[in-house]
């Protein structure tokens, strides 16, 4: 199972790997490298693909949806 992070060591990882920390930091991906990335995911490749939503799973995206857009206003 392993050890568990701590809520403080989290925190510190996370702050670490931000912004300028991160290695992507400041960089775009490129024409070809987004047209790999969306072949990579089509079709069969992609996880939900022949898969749907459930009804409860549809309305929990709903229920999330409506409380984010009311923060927003």
């Amino acid at each position: 199972m392993g050890q568990k992070h701590s809520a403080k060591t989290k925190r510190l990882m996370s702050k670490l790997a931000s912004g300028k920390g991160n290695p992507f930091y400041g960089r775009k991906h490129s024409s070809s490298s987004k047209q790999k990335i969306s072949r990579a995911v089509k079709g069969k490749k992609n996880p939900m693909y022949g898969r749907h939503h459930s009804a409860a799973a549809k309305q929990k995206m709903r229920l999330a949806r409506l409380k984010a857009a009311g923060k927003r206003k």
